[in-house]
């Protein structure tokens, strides 16, 4: 009587307890998204290698528990649900790999919410796809949902690099320093500064941003200079071995449009060096 009703469980019922069981997971994705990358890859190592490891063996065990409560009076549900206790290592893996393979660029909330619906996808196609007398197409599609869910996230990830960075130089000024001899090579927007690197004669740590005091004056050192222009406040500071850094007249800004700030290539942050 107990058998016939385990076998009773249908297959989209499977599916939607399997999408339950992945609930726990998701929520940790959803908590730990925004700290992956905090402090330029130290914050990955934090989530991956420190926390989630920990989240993993809870997952597994509470798995156990919960598997082995179902099977306690049919044993045959071993056979439908043993992968709940399995999948935390696996989602593991394929977070690794997402992470990796995201780009430099997000937004939160959008990754956050990507890679939430990713597990819980993964583990309601997990559901079906174990599912007894599943019909064939449940399957093929579950085994779909299983392969595709994850890559399908990457590549929105891939697709919205380009919007992402430029919702970064939103709030910093949309202008670019002009230094003669010197190239642009990267730049980054954190707040309401624009950092740049320029490449000529020696290397150059550009910032820019609104001046508080914008009455007109140049201040030199040996190594940088700050130069007024207008409303914006340019500090150069020439790093690597050019200490007595010749500073060129002319300096001076003009104005990027945000499209042309995200397609430059990214420059590192200052936290980092």
């Amino acid at each position: 009587m107990v058998h016939g009703a385990a076998a009773a469980v249908r297959w989209w019922q499977a599916g939607l307890l399997g999408a339950g069981a992945g609930v726990p997971l998701a929520s940790a994705v959803f908590a730990f998204t925004a700290g992956v990358s905090e402090l330029d890859g130290l914050g990955a190592f934090d989530v991956f290698l420190l926390k989630g490891p920990v989240i993993v063996l809870v997952l597994m065990a509470v798995g156990w528990v919960a598997v082995a409560a179902a099977a306690e009076e049919d044993k045959s549900r071993w056979r439908q649900w043993w992968w709940v206790i399995a999948a935390p290592a696996g989602m593991w893996v394929v977070l690794v790999i997402g992470a990796i393979t995201s780009g430099p660029n997000g937004s939160v909330s959008e990754q956050r919410l990507g890679w939430a619906l990713v597990v819980v996808a993964m583990y309601g196609a997990a559901g079906v796809g174990f599912t007894r007398g599943a019909p064939r197409v449940a399957r093929v599609l579950a085994s779909v949902v299983i392969v595709a869910a994850a890559p399908v996230m990457v590549v929105y990830d891939d697709a919205s690099q380009f919007r992402w960075r430029k919702a970064t130089y939103a709030a910093a000024p949309q202008v670019l320093p002009v230094v003669p001899g010197y190239t642009v090579v990267a730049v980054r927007g954190d707040g309401q500064v624009l950092d740049v690197d320029m490449e000529g004669p020696a290397r150059l740590w550009v910032s820019v941003q609104r001046c508080r005091d914008c009455s007109v004056h140049q201040q030199g050192a040996p190594d940088g200079l700050t130069v007024v222009d207008g409303t914006f406040e340019i500090r150069i500071e020439a790093v690597g071995p050019a200490r007595q850094w010749p500073a060129p007249d002319g300096v001076h800004v003009r104005p990027a449009g945000l499209d042309e700030l995200a397609s430059l290539p990214l420059a590192p942050s200052r936290e980092s060096d």
